[in-house]
């Protein structure tokens, strides 16, 4: 009898639900549903995430995976950094405010009270204006004042669905909160955000049964859909292999077994982040392909693969822009905020817009790679998440980078996801055990 989980992998744009078999060699995901969704403003002007949308459109989801045949379990994975906070009944407060929201410009206040540098020798973490200490350095008092527990977006879910609460590491790790040199929460940082640690509850690595959902196992797996994609990108090659999990950001990095918290990482605006199953993903972000997201609403939604094929067939020279531009984060007009940037006229072809777009994001990404090769050693680029499909992206890192890049899953998240799910039940006794699961050889 097979063993079939179902994989909740929440994007920032889009709710998806998967079947993978974890008998099957190679694994390939099922999507049996996805649904678009988008951060709305509330009363007061703030993006605050449809939490009873998104939740609404999983059960929706795993209605529809039982239809299909029974489950062995499920996990959930979502984007990083954003929370909720429920009160001592469980139940949730306000909807979950999201990163893009404009709440926290003021970071820098924070960051130049404690120090850039003691920061970053804490949590080792890039400078982001929404890293969670930040978020919640200016979460309403009244929110706070009544809450019992604060849930990362995985967990949140996951408690939804069974009761129970839990605090995954991957999910901690990206807030801005967590010792490296204890893995426990920290009192100075919890200070900066404004909050007691015993809000956030205790850390633990993924690869446990929480509780059930309509009599099916719930498990905590990578919650942080990165490292979900991460523990999803196969097998690395014999000298080592950076990875681009690419998707609304493009994420360049490798595997280490230690955090660096050196001068030379901060100065570079690198990240360490928890890995799924252990280990550290050193790493940067850089925008991704939000920006041709946001961009195809002023085009009447052409589909992505259109809008790139008009992007293959522009043979001169297009403008290469800094896609991290603060004036990129939010717009209200993101195809105007794009043409100011780059000097390209607002009804130029969208075919010229999104080649420049996606020669910024290869060029951006690549100067990581490019920082990356001067203290590591490795073979090839692992391209994998929703844009490694694109020919396109896959032609332009190589020829920014140098390196050969290969293609991994596109759906490398849910896959990632439902692997860890595996080592739960019992399925495979290591990560490296279920990475060669993904191309059908034993580990060795």
């Amino acid at each position: 009898m097979s063993t079939v989980v179902a994989a909740i992998d929440c994007g920032a744009t889009s709710v998806r639900v998967c079947r993978i078999d974890l008998d099957a060699r190679p694994l390939v995901p099922e999507v049996v549903h996805r649904v678009t969704h988008v951060p709305r403003r509330d009363v007061a002007g703030h993006l605050r995430w449809d939490w009873a949308h998104i939740f609404h459109s999983i059960v929706e989801g795993l209605d529809r995976c039982l239809e299909l045949g029974p489950l062995a379990s499920i996990g959930v994975d979502t984007w990083a950094v954003d929370y909720g906070l429920i009160d001592d009944r469980g139940d949730l407060l306000g909807d979950p405010f999201s990163y893009r929201d404009h709440r926290t410009d003021g970071y820098r206040r924070c960051v130049d009270e404690f120090g850039a540098a003691a920061m970053y020798r804490i949590n080792g973490l890039q400078l982001q204006p929404f890293n969670t200490v930040f978020q919640l350095a200016v979460h309403p008092d009244d929110e706070l004042e009544r809450a019992a527990r604060l849930l990362w977006l995985p967990e949140l879910i996951a408690h939804a669905l069974t009761g129970t609460s839990a605090t995954e590491r991957t999910s901690a790790g990206c807030s801005g909160l967590v010792d490296l040199s204890t893995g426990e929460w920290s009192p100075e940082l919890c200070a900066v955000a404004g909050i007691d640690a015993g809000l956030l509850g205790e850390i633990e690595t993924a690869g446990r049964i929480l509780g059930d959902w309509k009599g099916v196992p719930v498990c905590l797996v990578g919650g942080h859909d990165t490292a979900s994609a991460v523990a999803g990108m196969g097998p690395a090659s014999a000298d080592g292999s950076a990875f681009v999990a690419s998707g609304t950001w493009m994420l360049a990095g490798i595997e280490r077994r230690q955090p660096d918290t050196s001068e030379w990482a901060r100065t570079r605006n690198f990240t360490n982040e928890a890995g799924a199953m252990g280990g550290t993903r050193f790493l940067r972000n850089v925008t991704g392909f939000w920006l041709l997201e946001q961009c195809r609403a002023r085009w009447n939604e052409p589909s992505i693969d259109v809008l790139v094929d008009e992007a293959a067939g522009v043979l001169d020279d297009v403008p290469i822009v800094d896609v991290d531009h603060d004036s990129l984060r939010a717009p209200d007009d993101m195809l105007d905020a794009y043409c100011c940037l780059a000097g390209i006229r607002y009804d130029a072809a969208p075919g010229v817009v999104t080649r420049s777009i996606v020669e910024s994001i290869a060029a951006r990404t690549a100067e990581v790679v490019t920082q990356l090769a001067e203290v590591e050693t490795f073979d090839d680029i692992v391209l994998f998440g929703g844009a490694a499909r694109m020919s396109l992206l896959r032609e332009r890192l190589a020829a920014w980078t140098g390196r050969p890049v290969r293609t991994g899953a596109a759906e490398a998240t849910a896959i990632g996801n439902a692997l860890v799910q595996g080592i739960a039940l019992g399925v495979f006794d290591s990560l490296d055990a279920a990475r060669h699961a993904l191309v059908g050889d034993p580990a060795p």
